[in-house]
C-alpha cells in the first residue's frame, strides 16, 4: 500500500547567525542554509496485531483506509501511571525494517550579512 507518493524535491532551510567578539576578534556571520533532496523512496515494513472481531467486522471498502488498520491496533497493556508494562511478547505494533534510499541532496550556504574574510 502507498500512504504517500510527491514528485517534488523535499527542502530544508534555516538561518544560522555565528557572532564572536573577543580580543579584537569582531565576527558577524548571518548564514542562510538550504538542503535540498531531490528522491527518497522509503519502504517500511510493518507488524500489526489486530483484534480479530474488529477485523472481520470491516467492510471491503475499508481495507484502503490506514485509519482502519489503526483503529483495529489493540492498546498495549499499561501500569497505573500510563506507562507500558514490559512484555516483548504483548507487542502490538512494530517497524520492523526501514529503508531509505536518498539518491541526490543539495547543500547551498548563503551568506545574508558575513563581516569574516572569505565569506561574502
Amino acid at each position: 500500500m502507498i500512504i504517500c507518493a510527491h514528485s517534488k524535491p523535499l527542502k530544508i532551510s534555516t538561518r544560522v547567525l555565528i557572532a564572536i567578539k573577543d580580543n579584537g576578534l569582531d565576527m558577524r556571520n548571518d548564514v542562510a542554509i538550504e538542503f535540498e533532496i531531490d528522491s527518497a523512496p522509503m519502504l517500511a515494513t510493518l507488524l500489526l496485531k489486530v483484534e480479530e472481531e474488529t477485523f472481520l467486522r470491516n467492510t471491503p471498502a475499508q481495507i484502503n483506509n490506514p485509519n482502519c488498520w489503526i483503529a483495529m491496533i489493540p492498546f498495549p497493556k499499561l501500569d497505573d501511571r500510563g506507562i507500558r508494562v514490559d512484555s516483548k511478547s504483548d507487542i502490538t505494533a512494530a517497524i520492523t525494517t526501514f529503508d531509505i534510499n536518498v539518491a541526490k541532496i543539495k547543500l547551498n550556504a548563503t551568506c545574508v550579512k558575513c563581516t569574516s574574510p572569505r565569506m561574502e
